[in-house]
């Protein structure tokens, strides 16, 4: 296949969030499709043991996170959804984790179309040590609560082609980023919680289960602003929506809702 051929995305990014609102590592494809591309099939590799997918973007759905058609075949399981809009997101959950201080993870991305100059990034979990990651000139970024985020862009990955991202690193707490990042956030004085508006202004996801910790949000917008803004990129903050739904079912859930009325799940 010629590297001349057109990919149909003008950005897409693979963003990884390990032990971020719960444990194990949740996975967020986010992008823009060409316009002149859409409707757009998008077909991409996910985990055996992920739990349901969601996105937006795709044909019949609604602004919200919805659940995404699935199939399953002798090569494994995947996303097999058509996108009517350009901006696009899929993610979902995926626990490789055991109980023990070491994590250790890969994670094996595979798509159906052509991709040109995109970014795979990870976010470094609070608390952690020793972070490793299997590429080797990356760009990072950190800001003073210590949230560290690590990018590295490639050129060039054929359709259907497999690209395979390995981290690991030392955890010794069960604690999670978003909760050991409230605990720095309750010490500090109030005046620095203050908020710019015009920052917030910048449509982004809310913070899938710790709501409403609007500072949170404003840290992690000022965190992707420097990592992927300048170049048009951006990654969007997972989010828990008045309707949302159970990882285990897939039952819609209502907003303070605890538990899944159908299976039982509790809803972290």
């Amino acid at each position: 296949m010629s590297q001349a051929q057109e990919s149909p995305f003008k950005s897409f990014i693979i963003a990884l969030w390990p032990d971020y609102d719960r444990q194990g590592v949740l996975v967020i494809l986010t992008g823009e499709i060409e316009n002149d591309k859409l409707p757009l099939r998008i077909k991409t590799l996910i985990p055996a043991s992920a739990d349901i997918v969601l996105g937006s973007g795709q044909e019949g759905g609604t602004s919200e996170l919805l659940p995404l058609n699935e199939t399953r075949d002798e090569k494994g399981r995947f996303v097999d959804e058509v996108f009517v809009k350009s901006q696009f997101q899929i993610e979902f959950y995926y626990n490789p984790f055991q109980f023990q201080d070491k994590r250790e993870s890969n994670y094996t991305f595979k798509l159906n179309q052509l991709l040109k100059n995109y970014h795979v990034a990870i976010q470094i979990p609070l608390g952690s040590e020793n972070f490793i990651f299997s590429e080797s000139d990356i760009d990072s970024v950190k800001d003073d609560h210590g949230l560290k985020y690590i990018r590295k862009r490639f050129n060039y990955l054929p359709e259907n082609s497999s690209q395979t991202f390995s981290f690991s690193y030392i955890k010794k707490d069960e604690r999670l980023t978003v909760d050991i990042l409230q605990e720095m956030l309750d010490l500090m004085p109030p005046k620095d919680l203050d908020v710019n508006e015009n920052v917030l202004s910048v449509e982004r996801y809310k913070l899938p289960s710790h709501e409403p910790y609007l500072i949170l949000i404003f840290v992690t917008v000022a965190i992707s602003i420097v990592l992927f803004l300048s170049e048009k990129d951006f990654v969007k903050e997972p989010e828990k929506n008045e309707n949302n739904y159970c990882s285990k079912c897939g039952e819609k859930i209502e907003y303070n809702n605890n538990f899944c009325s159908n299976c039982g799940k509790q809803l972290i």
